[in-house]
């Protein structure tokens, strides 16, 4: 399948473009560093770009099946567009030259409207969590809300905390409904979901969480 990458320069978007090259599927990406991608998977197309320019998106997503974002914000920023105006610049570009399919990996907290805390992991959401990076959920409830406006078929996929630690090849999954005690997953097997969802109608359309 000939899927478009975003976010492909980040340690989840790295495992998910060398997991999808693995499984034979032909990768585009654009990269703000085009050179980390070229460098490491001499086999994909990198296009130079910045998700905020439509052009560019659209150069990415034209003649591909599928797309698949794992943008994310810095943690060095204390503001983001980058869901509900980087996110949206993909939908728009998508109804305009590309396929229907998105999925986009984004945190539970930011797209879950019930998440399902014990009672102290609330509490350090609300003393901790969500004064550092509220601006980030906040965001991505946007771009939830204008995707769904979209004639894309789109999933949000939502993640606890993503560690580097090996893979287990194996997670638990919901759609539409908190995943219960989901507290953190590794990059490489939140990628394996993404890729596994692609043909699943089922996911079409709604919000899904993966963890451990």
């Amino acid at each position: 399948m000939k899927l478009a990458v975003f976010g492909g320069t980040g340690g989840t978007g790295l495992r998910l473009i060398e997991k999808a090259l693995a499984q034979g599927h032909e990768v585009t990406a654009l990269a703000r560093q085009p050179e980390v991608l070229s460098t490491r998977f001499p086999g994909i197309r990198v296009i130079p770009g910045d998700v905020f320019n439509l052009e560019t998106v659209e150069a990415a997503v034209r003649g591909s099946e599928a797309v698949i974002s794992t943008l994310g914000f810095s943690g060095r920023s204390r503001e983001t567009r980058i869901y509900s105006e980087g996110v949206l610049n993909i939908a728009k570009a998508m109804e305009e030259v590309g396929p229907r399919r998105l999925i986009v990996l984004a945190a539970s907290q930011g797209i879950d409207p019930h998440p399902d805390f014990p009672w102290y992991a609330s509490i350090m959401m609300k003393i901790l969590i969500q004064p550092m990076f509220g601006f980030a959920y906040r965001d991505m409830a946007k771009m939830t809300d204008l995707l769904a406006q979209s004639e894309t078929d789109w999933t949000l996929v939502g993640v606890p905390l993503l560690t580097n630690s090996a893979e287990k090849g194996r997670y638990r999954s919901s759609i539409s409904r908190p995943l219960h005690h989901a507290f953190r997953i590794s990059r490489s097997d939140a990628a394996e979901y993404l890729l596994a969802i692609i043909n699943e109608s089922a996911t079409f359309r709604k919000w899904t969480e993966v963890a451990w």
